[in-house]
């Protein structure tokens, strides 16, 4: 008797094993066909290329990026001010100071 049972539980585990894992609808799935490039990897870098540079030139209105500034004064000069600045009790100190 253990041994029908155990074979039908057999047959049966392999019979649900075989079936299709697919719920209905499912299985027309359309993958969509791979893009071709119209373009070599060698003009898409250059293009990347070229809008760097525009980049650092043009700046967008919206971009939260600040462009580069070329300053006019040396560092040592910077330093030499921020110390006249400091002994004339020009720099904020603390918190209260803002």
């Amino acid at each position: 008797m253990n041994r029908q049972i155990f074979a039908t539980a057999l047959i049966a585990a392999a019979a649900f094993a075989s079936a299709p894992s697919f719920a209905e609808g499912l299985a027309e799935y359309q993958q969509t066909p791979a893009s071709v490039s119209q373009r070599s990897s060698a003009e898409v870098r250059q293009e990347a290329i070229v809008a760097a540079r525009q980049a650092a030139v043009a700046v967008d209105a919206k971009s939260k990026v600040q462009p580069q500034v070329k300053s006019a004064l040396t560092r040592t000069e910077v330093r030499q001010a921020a110390i006249d600045a400091n002994r004339a009790g020009q720099l904020p100190r603390g918190e209260l100071s803002y």
